[in-house]
C-alpha cells in the first residue's frame, strides 16, 4: 500500500501555488503538515509538491478539496476568487484558511462567514502579523500598560515595488498597496490601539503600475483619543528596508522593526530591547494555530469577523480618498 494512502485525514489542500503559498508550504513543511498541492496548471502543481515535498499534486482545486486526505484547505488565490474558493472548500466539508484580505467586499466577506458557520466549520483569516513574535511582544506591552496611557501609534512601511501579475487588474486585486500589504498594517492599528472609529486618507500622485492605489497616508482616530497614523508606499524610490513603527503612552515609546526581528522601548523605566530570531514572519504560529482550531473546534484568533473589521477599515480609506472627507467605519 503506498505511505500516501495511509495518510489520516489531516492534510492540507493548498489552493494556488503563487508566492505567499510558498510561504504556506515553507511552514507546513517545517511543522510535518501534508499537503495536497492544486493549481489550474496541473504542471505549476506538480513542480511545487515536488520543490515542497507535498503529498499530491492536482490540476484543479475541485480534485484537491475532495481528496479524502484533506481536513482543510488554505486558499492563496487572488483577491476576487476567495469568496469562491472558499466556498468550494467549505462546500466539500473542509476548514478554511483564507489570505488576507478575506475578500474585496464586505458583502462577500459576510458571505463567506455565513457559509462557514453554516457549515459548522472554522474559517480563518491568514493574518500572519497577528502571529509575528515581535508584534504578539508589541500588544502585550501595550496590554498590560507598559507604555502607560496609550497616546499615538506612527506604523509606516514605504519602499519600493513594481507588481505583476493579477495585480495589475483592478476588478482582481480590489483596490491598490493597502487592501493588499497594508492591510497587514491595518490589523496592527486596531489590536495595538482599539477599534478604528474614523479615518482620513490622501494619496499621493501615482509612480508605479498597480490595480489601485501605489501609497495611501491615513488619519485614523482610535478610542480614548488615540491618534493613528499609517503610510503605506510601494512608489518610494531609495527608502531603507529597515523601517519601523512605533507605539507612545504616557511613559515612554515603543519601536519595532516592521519586519519582526526587533522591539526597544524608552521611557521613564529606562531602555530595554528584545531579538527575536525564529518565526519572524509568524507563518509557523499561524499555521499551528489553524490546525490547533480544526482539532479543538474553538474560533482562532484571526477569524472571519476579525478579517472583515480589518478590510471595513481599508474600505473606508478608500472611500475617504474618492470624498475627501473623514468617514466612519462601517462596524
Amino acid at each position: 500500500m503506498l505511505a500516501s494512502n495511509l495518510m489520516a485525514p489531516r492534510g492540507l489542500a493548498l489552493l494556488g501555488c503563487g508566492w505567499i503559498a510558498r510561504r504556506h508550504a515553507a511552514a507546513a513543511r517545517r511543522l510535518g503538515v501534508p499537503l495536497l498541492a492544486a493549481s489550474r496548471d496541473a504542471a505549476r502543481a506538480a513542480a511545487f509538491a515536488r520543490e515542497f515535498g507535498a503529498a499530491a499534486a492536482f490540476g484543479s482545486y475541485e480534485e484537491a478539496t475532495r481528496d479524502p486526505r484533506a481536513a482543510g484547505a488554505i486558499v492563496c488565490t487572488p483577491h476576487d476568487r476567495h469568496l469562491a474558493d472558499a466556498r468550494l472548500a467549505l462546500d466539500a466539508g473542509l476548514h478554511v484558511l483564507v489570505e488576507k484580505p478575506i475578500a474585496p467586499t464586505l458583502e462577500e466577506a459576510d458571505h463567506m462567514i455565513a457559509a462557514a458557520r453554516s457549515a459548522g466549520r472554522i474559517l480563518m483569516v491568514a493574518e500572519n502579523f497577528h502571529f509575528m513574535p515581535a508584534f504578539r511582544w508589541v500588544h502585550a506591552l501595550v496590554a498590560r500598560g507598559g507604555l502607560g496611557r496609550l497616546r499615538e501609534l506612527h506604523l509606516v512601511a514605504r519602499g519600493f515595488r513594481q507588481p505583476s501579475g493579477w495585480r495589475l487588474e483592478p476588478a482582481a486585486a480590489g483596490g491598490g498597496v493597502l487592501i493588499d500589504g497594508g492591510i497587514h498594517y491595518v490589523h496592527n492599528l486596531r489590536r495595538w490601539g482599539g477599534e478604528v472609529r474614523r479615518v482620513f486618507a490622501a494619496r499621493p500622485p501615482q509612480t508605479v503600475r498597480i490595480g489601485g492605489e501605489d501609497a495611501v497616508d491615513v488619519l485614523a482616530e482610535l478610542p480614548d483619543g488615540v491618534v493613528g497614523f499609517l503610510a503605506n508606499s510601494i512608489g518610494a524610490r531609495g527608502v531603507s528596508r529597515v523601517q519601523w513603527s512605533t507605539v507612545t503612552g504616557s511613559d515612554g515609546t515603543c519601536f519595532v522593526d516592521n519586519r519582526g526581528r526587533w522591539a526597544l522601548v524608552r521611557g521613564i523605566a529606562g531602555t530595554r530591547g528584545r531579538l527575536f530570531l525564529r518565526d519572524t514572519r509568524g507563518h509557523e504560529r499561524m499555521l499551528s494555530a489553524f490546525v490547533d482550531a480544526m482539532a479543538t473546534g474553538a474560533a482562532p484568533d484571526c477569524d472571519g469577523s476579525s478579517g472583515r473589521r480589518d478590510l471595513a477599515v481599508v474600505l473606508a480609506v478608500y472611500r475617504s480618498i474618492c470624498e475627501r472627507r473623514a468617514v466612519d467605519v462601517e462596524c
